[in-house]
């Protein structure tokens, strides 16, 4: 595939990373990558990343929405076919992420799993060190990064960075398919958490 549109796709080859301006420390290498970034947020970093702490992204209807039809073929299975999924996971959110690390101006956090499968698949992992160490070839790894960026004039904006790892060929070509499907709605969710946080610092500011 011509690497213009990989890129364009999030595909990353290993050439991409060794040039990779700020690649995350709790990935050695990454294949797939998704950004985005916020208008102009009048607030301190330290704000800003509580906020994106304290959000709930399944208050957003179209957010939970999106979410729901993701979960729902793990629904229908645990419902009528797959014995080993007869315990109701509960929603999806970033409770289901490991927090990896958190500063004044940036939180990460970790999730691994078979996510092409309908049931995600997601394991519980207990901190970064955990994270770090995990290498189970089976499953993707993926870092979900919020930083701050500082402008001109005290004016800030909040940048998103999704980075997944596929350890082997196996799991790649497993994990591909359901990244190009995924990637519009997934594109859809960042964008409108993004905006719920600077909408949030508006009306404060209005109030």
């Amino acid at each position: 595939m011509n690497r213009t549109l990989c890129n364009a796709l999030g595909i990353i080859g290993r050439r991409d990373n060794l040039l990779w301006e700020y690649p995350s420390p709790f990935l050695r290498w990454f294949q797939f990558h998704e950004c985005h970034e916020s208008g102009a947020i009048r607030a301190q970093p330290e704000a800003i990343i509580a906020a994106v702490c304290a959000l709930d992204m399944r208050e957003d209807r179209v957010v939970d929405t999106l979410l729901s039809l993701r979960e729902l073929p793990g629904k229908i299975l645990r419902k009528f076919g797959d014995p080993a999924l007869q315990q109701p996971s509960a929603p999806f959110g970033f409770d289901a992420f490991t927090l990896l690390e958190r500063t004044a101006s940036e939180v990460t956090f970790g999730l691994a799993g078979r996510f092409w499968r309908p049931d995600l698949k997601t394991g519980h992992i207990p901190d970064a060190q955990a994270f770090k160490a995990l290498d189970d070839p089976n499953v993707a790894k993926l870092v979900l990064r919020f930083q701050v960026i500082e402008h001109a004039q005290d004016i800030y904006t909040l940048r998103t960075e999704t980075f997944v790892y596929c350890a082997n060929t196996r799991t790649k070509i497993l994990f591909t398919p359901y990244w190009l499907l995924i990637r519009l709605a997934s594109g859809w969710i960042r964008r409108r958490n993004l905006a719920s946080i600077q909408r949030q610092f508006s009306t404060e500011r209005a109030v």
